[in-house]
């Protein structure tokens, strides 16, 4: 009976472990995120009572509440942040990176086609280098937690290096998303519990795109006021804001590195458990039993051995 290819097997286990996670985590989200009421119908009592009321006061058609409310909801969603540089800058990072928040996204044929080559090409490079970074980094933590415990624990052969190295990772990208966090809760007035969950999504490239930094950038004009371009403009072209760009930016690219060097360092433990995984108590009796069988299949032509060279 032949064995089963261990790649196949190990790929089967980790394929089996991938949908059960994935079951587990989508039931979970139904009992944490599910609502009992259904907001779809309760916007559109909502938008039935606004009809029922204007219609009493200023003898509205349902055609010309539906033109009014469609152009109020246009006029009160989020502008579309303008093409600088900087903000195309942001937007290929985005892209190359995989986070895609989605805030800006090219709408003209050429844009779009430019996006196309622009990802074939620059997805990656990006991962090669985030992925040596990573490796680069992992690495030196291994050196160091060796150099630690040989000097000053004294230890000759250190144990569980790659172990240690991704808790020593963890921790990190920890500290970092934890700062993160207080500095988004303190400039946009985000929970701290919104602003971890945005870092975490920036940073394993995840990207919702339901939180984005950007969005300081662009107004959400929910009244009406007669000076409000003028200032606008002042505000997009402020030179605090793009200092403050970049610096997100500059910590984006950092925090994408530490939680590659995180994920090395956790593949990398994974493996080391499976190699310092004991065989089965079977398996080594197999072993102990194929290894005396050769020993005694190798004594009758030793024997014939020694005959033949005494009679010589």
């Amino acid at each position: 009976m032949t064995s089963m290819d261990p790649l196949l097997k190990t790929a089967l286990l980790r394929t089996l472990v991938f949908f059960l996670l994935t079951s587990l985590g989508a039931w979970l989200f139904v009992l944490v995120e599910h609502e009992s009421e259904d907001t779809r119908k309760e916007k559109y009592q909502l938008l039935h009572s606004l009809y029922t009321s204007m219609a009493s006061k200023y003898n509205m058609t349902i055609e010309e509440f539906n033109n009014f409310s469609n152009t109020a909801n246009e006029a009160l969603s989020n502008p579309k942040p303008r093409w600088t540089y900087l903000a195309a800058f942001e937007f290929v990072i985005s892209v190359v990176t995989t986070i895609g928040y989605g805030n800006i996204t090219p709408q003209t044929p050429a844009g779009q086609i430019l996006c196309v080559f622009i990802s074939l090409l620059g997805i990656p490079i990006a991962l090669l280098t985030l992925k040596s970074i990573g490796e680069l980094t992992a690495r030196r933590l291994n050196v160091m937690v060796t150099k630690f415990e040989k000097k000053i624990l004294k230890r000759p052969e250190p144990k569980r290096v790659q172990t240690k190295s991704a808790m020593i990772s963890v921790a990190l990208m920890a500290v970092l998303m934890v700062e993160c966090a207080f500095f988004v809760t303190h400039l946009l007035g985000w929970t701290f519990i919104e602003g971890l969950y945005f870092w975490f999504i920036t940073f394993t490239t995840i990207g919702f795109g339901d939180y984005v930094i950007s969005d300081i950038d662009v107004p959400s004009y929910n009244k009406l006021t007669f000076n409000i371009s003028l200032h606008q403009e002042n505000k997009d072209e402020s030179v605090d804001v793009h200092i403050y760009n970049i610096l997100k930016m500059l910590n984006c690219l950092f925090g994408l590195c530490i939680v590659s060097s995180v994920l090395n360092s956790i593949m990398a433990c994974i493996e080391e458990a499976g190699r310092c995984r004991p065989r089965c108590l079977g398996c080594c009796n197999r072993n102990l039993q194929d290894h005396v069988n050769s020993e005694q299949n190798d004594i009758p032509e030793q024997h014939e051995m020694c005959v033949e060279h005494l009679q010589t």
